[in-house]
């Protein structure tokens, strides 16, 4: 997710600090400019650096410990600043706690920085550990924000909390800023040697200073070990790479294949049946509909009933008809017609769950019995002259689990589970209510009910349950959807039995052009492969689309194609309540 610019200008201001009191002129930075900079009292230094602390603790001691190496300030006055500063924003953070009861925290500024999960882990970490917690917290990385604020919270005795944030700040400040301190001297001799390039030295020795702060700080507790693992796991293995990383290859080849066929818009007549072939904002409930004419292929639809905007009790009386007519009850899924990505898609669990979820979400709403079983993404295209289709690609879908031990809480059986820990930052918001709950040994957990990869669910490789009877189920339920040719169809089976059958395949959705080969994002895949079969993925939606056009389709006009993009990338996505927390996040309906 993208770091809004109020986040991040406050830590750039910290960050570029010492470089702006150091070389605040251009010339010989090591010579005339750090003499310059010493005409500053170190008082005001000082209450500098202190102002600093409230915008990022850890970058403040860094440039305190920088300037105190350059000899602008005393080591033990850099200290002090920094340990004031700190010790003022915690007590203004646990202040903050004690207003927040009036809804302030759900107030512009403050709900920017402050996430009311994150504060309700610190409230329950607070309610269980006391004032130890507070202690700690100090060196618990992500800790302090929501602690310090449930503290306040809670109406924790102010003096108490007051006494041991002093006594965290002596013992941690100082530290933070030795080791800056200490390097920063090592490193000073640099700006000698290297004085043309001495902006570069320094922004690259405050970069450092504050990796190994960083570090230092993760490094003390398990927690902060296991985080630091996740983000190195999610570095390495490219099935956790933001899309912009990962398909500009993809992309290049996409814009040469529009220039070879002549047209940049041609892949959308892969599926002419589909608004642009299913490129963007296509509704789920026009893509399901057109099955609803034939019985034979409306019986391989999970059941499902549109829910238009209007108020909640409307859309739930519609609801309540829907389950009544088809004899279903609850779990029950709800989702937008227009999503992506497993974006706003929950699993409810009763009305009142349904009746929350709809009262957040004034899109119009799919409402979809809830399929038991095993969940399959299979990939399948027809040319238009072909007698029959192929499966391209079949993706076998996995939901994580976790196994109490009766004594590890659910954050640590998070972290310590090999596969979990690499999407550690969306479980444990997604569980951010039940973090310090201690399941029973032998109690499993599912961590998500959703079958999409970037929701936490594993995808392998399925072609192996490739056979000719699903690829004959599959091509048989196609061509009855007048004008679709390429996509991906979401599928649950009782049994791979069944899958390879061809048999009792219950379609959750099926999507157009923009479908991805899933199979490769199982684990240990081939960056290079991946790319391979993408690229293959595409050359066939502009090889389909070119057949269509032989057959008098037209193209459509590339304003109509950017003009979708526009509106996808501004629309209002809706997420589930919690942030998908009401989703799966409630360990007695995920618990097996």
């Amino acid at each position: 997710m993208k770091v809004p610019f109020r986040k991040r200008f406050p830590i750039a201001v910290v960050f570029l600090l010492p470089a702006f009191l150091v070389a605040c002129q251009t010339g010989t930075i090591v010579s005339d400019s750090l003499a310059e900079a010493e005409t500053l009292p170190p008082a005001v230094i000082a209450f500098l650096l202190g102002a600093g602390t409230m915008l990022s603790e850890d970058l403040a001691c860094v440039a305190g410990g920088t300037l105190a190496a350059h000899g602008i300030l005393p080591y033990w006055l850099a200290a002090f600043g920094c340990l004031a500063g700190t010790w003022i924003g915690d007590i203004g953070l646990y202040g903050l706690g004690r207003l927040g009861r009036g809804g302030l925290l759900d107030r512009a500024p403050f709900r920017w920085f402050i996430s009311g999960e994150r504060v309700e882990q610190g409230r329950q970490l607070f309610e269980r550990h006391g004032g130890k917690i507070v202690f700690s917290s100090r060196f618990l990385p992500g800790s302090r924000l929501p602690i310090y604020v449930a503290a306040g919270l809670v109406r924790y005795p102010f003096w108490q909390f007051a006494a041991f944030m002093a006594l965290a700040c002596l013992l941690w400040t100082p530290i933070l800023v030795g080791v800056a301190y200490k390097i920063g001297d090592v490193l000073l001799d640099w700006l000698e040697v290297y004085e043309k390039a001495a902006w570069l030295v320094i922004l690259a020795l405050i970069a450092i200073i504050w990796l190994l702060t960083q570090g230092l700080e993760y490094g003390l507790t398990h927690r902060g070990r296991r985080m630091l693992f996740s983000k190195w796991s999610r570095l390495r293995e490219w099935e956790f790479w933001p899309m912009w990383v990962f398909y500009p290859p993809v992309f290049a080849w996409i814009l040469w294949l529009g220039i070879r066929h002549r047209s940049l818009t041609l892949f959308a007549l892969a599926n002419p049946g589909m608004p642009l072939g299913g490129l963007a904002l296509e509704s789920k409930s026009e893509i399901l509909g057109a099955f609803a004419e034939d019985p034979d292929s409306r019986a391989q639809i999970a059941r499902w009933t549109l829910l238009p905007p209007g108020s909640v009790d409307e859309r739930l009386d519609i609801l309540r008809k829907f389950l009544s007519e088809n004899g279903l009850g609850y779990p029950l899924v709800l989702k937008p017609d227009i999503g992506e990505r497993g974006q706003g898609v929950g699993v409810m669990e009763s009305e009142a769950q349904a009746a929350d979820y709809l009262a957040h979400c004034a899109h119009p709403v799919i409402g979809q019995e809830y399929v038991d079983g095993l969940e399959f993404g299979v990939f399948y295209f027809r040319f238009p002259e072909a007698k029959s289709g192929e499966i391209l690609s079949i993706t076998e879908k996995t939901l994580p689990l976790v196994t109490g031990d009766g004594g590890k809480r659910l954050e640590d059986l998070i972290l310590d589970d090999p596969r979990a820990v690499k999407m550690a930052p969306h479980f444990l918001e997604k569980w951010a209510h039940h973090l310090n709950d201690v399941p029973a040994a032998g109690e499993k957990i599912r961590l998500t009910d959703l079958g999409t990869h970037c929701r936490g669910a594993i995808f392998l490789d399925g072609r192996v349950h490739t056979t000719d009877e699903l690829r004959d189920s599959i091509d048989d339920l196609s061509r009855r959807f007048d004008g679709f040719f390429f996509g991906r169809y979401d599928i649950k089976v009782p049994s791979i039995e069944d899958l390879e059958a061809g048999r009792n395949l219950r379609i959750l959705e099926l999507n157009g052009v923009t479908s991805e080969s899933t199979h490769i994002y199982s684990p240990g895949y081939s960056i290079f492969q991946a790319w391979a079969d993408l690229i293959r993925q595409w050359n066939i939606a502009f090889e389909i689309g070119e057949a269509n056009r032989s057959r008098g389709m037209r193209p459509p006009e590339i304003g109509e194609i950017w003009r979708t993009l526009r509106e996808h990338r501004a629309h209002d996505w809706f997420e589930v309540p919690g942030k998908g927390a009401m989703a799966t996040s409630t360990p007695s309906e995920c618990r097996k």
